[in-house]
């Protein structure tokens, strides 16, 4: 494996992540935010780890006055268009992780002076490369940009992978800005998770290889 450099070097931020209980405590704060980084003039591109949690903040949104485009697999059909826009000054985008691949987010006319394109960042998926491919939208080609990570307790990985008393303990704590600590509650699901499914390639690949070595006997 052989590391390519980058063809400019990144002006990317990345801000402390939070923490909150529950996605009803999430959403508020994340429109609240919202609201804050579009009053400076630069757009926000929000990725959502479902359908269902795009269209949950797309309703926050709408009851807090605050114009967006939803991204999501119910309209896939205007998808690159919407994607291509998300650069433009105070645009909002709400999106699910697997929307608007492949289409380059340009940046408006004055918005790399302002900070560029701020991407909030409200998923754990189960690889980290997932992550890593949203966080990837801004900054790109040497642009400015920043990115920041706002996550729930009941979310999906988390729930699975967290003991029920460290939950209940950090539960208790939220709204939870540490990044140290965030970074063990974060990293260790996903390092778990992605273990798992290591493995279960690992399985499948020797069932595949068993399998062969019989039909070729036979």
């Amino acid at each position: 494996v052989s590391r390519v450099p980058l063809n400019r070097p990144s002006c990317r931020i990345t801000l402390a992540p939070r923490l909150f209980a529950d996605h009803a405590s999430l959403w508020p704060a994340v429109c609240a935010r919202i609201r804050e980084i579009i009053g400076t003039g630069r757009p926000v591109l929000i990725g959502t780890e479902s359908v269902l949690d795009s269209e949950a903040l797309a309703s926050h949104l709408l009851a807090a006055g605050i114009a967006h485009s939803l991204l999501n697999a119910r309209n896939d059909s205007e998808e690159a268009a919407i994607i291509a826009r998300a650069g433009e000054a105070g645009r909002v985008t709400v999106a699910t992780n697997m929307a608007g691949r492949g289409t380059d987010i340009l940046l408006g006319p004055k918005v790399a002076e302002r900070g560029g394109l701020h991407i909030i960042n409200c998923q754990l998926n189960d690889a980290r490369r997932i992550d890593r491919q949203l966080i990837g939208r801004c900054a790109r080609q040497g642009d400015p940009g920043s990115v920041e990570t706002w996550l729930s307790l009941d979310n999906r990985l988390l729930c699975k992978k967290l003991p029920p008393w460290l939950r209940r303990w950090l539960s208790r704590q939220c709204p939870i800005t540490s990044p140290r600590l965030l970074a063990g509650v974060f990293s260790w699901p996903q390092g778990q998770q992605e273990k798992d499914d290591y493995l279960l390639r690992r399985r499948l690949l020797d069932h595949t290889k068993r399998q062969n070595r019989q039909l070729a006997f036979s």
